[in-house]
């Protein structure tokens, strides 16, 4: 899928809409992202991986945290840019490919994924792994929302899903030690229709 064609308003892929705006732009934080920052998980140089129109990431600088947000789509970023100003606060974007992080080695001590995670292919979220272990800091925490395969299939907006043994042979494989891996639901709405949507919450300790 290109990421930067959807948010041009353009067809990301083939047999694919354009769109005004992507269906995950709620213009606020996501509800995980709230429930990682009240738990006390997230913690020192925060670095908001796949952070899309910048609302997460804005979210946790106005909670006090240094941020970085990183996202493949310069037109995105544009937009990250523009809300951060007008929320008054200072967050660092900048356009990357996650799956190498490049110019990023021991960097921060927190990395939150909210939804890009599931968006890489196999290749993708293996690398993406490694490259977040080598931007991280040892004892750093990981959180990931997925989506799960526990979520039915849709043909008319088909998601990518996620498996279990996937988050734990990837994340295990590249020095994550998982430390929770629950499973939630979302109600969200898509195309004037509330959804009901399988994820996966994670957090994992960089070893």
């Amino acid at each position: 899928m290109d990421f930067d064609a959807l948010y041009r308003g353009e067809s990301p892929g083939e047999g694919i809409p354009a769109m005004a705006s992507p269906p995950w732009d709620t213009k606020a934080p996501k509800e995980n992202v709230i429930a990682w920052h009240t738990s006390g998980w997230i913690h020192g140089d925060v670095l908001d991986v796949g952070c899309g129109l910048g609302d997460n990431a804005i979210y946790l600088a106005k909670n006090g945290y240094h941020v970085t947000g990183l996202d493949i789509s310069p037109t995105a970023l544009i937009t990250a840019e523009r809300r951060a100003a007008d929320a008054g606060v200072q967050v660092k974007f900048a356009v990357t490919d996650a799956t190498r992080l490049a110019g990023y080695t021991d960097a921060f001590d927190t990395i939150v994924d909210s939804g890009m995670f599931h968006c890489l292919d196999d290749e993708g979220k293996r690398s993406y792994a490694a490259a977040a272990h080598r931007a991280t800091r040892p004892g750093a925490t990981l959180l990931i929302s997925c989506f799960s395969d526990a979520s039915p299939a849709d043909t008319e907006w088909p998601r990518p899903s996620v498996p279990e043994r996937t988050l734990r042979d990837v994340l295990g494989g590249a020095g994550w030690d998982i430390e929770s891996l629950e499973p939630a639901t979302v109600r969200r709405e898509v195309d004037g229709t509330e959804t009901e949507m399988a994820f996966w919450y994670v957090r994992a300790r960089r070893r």
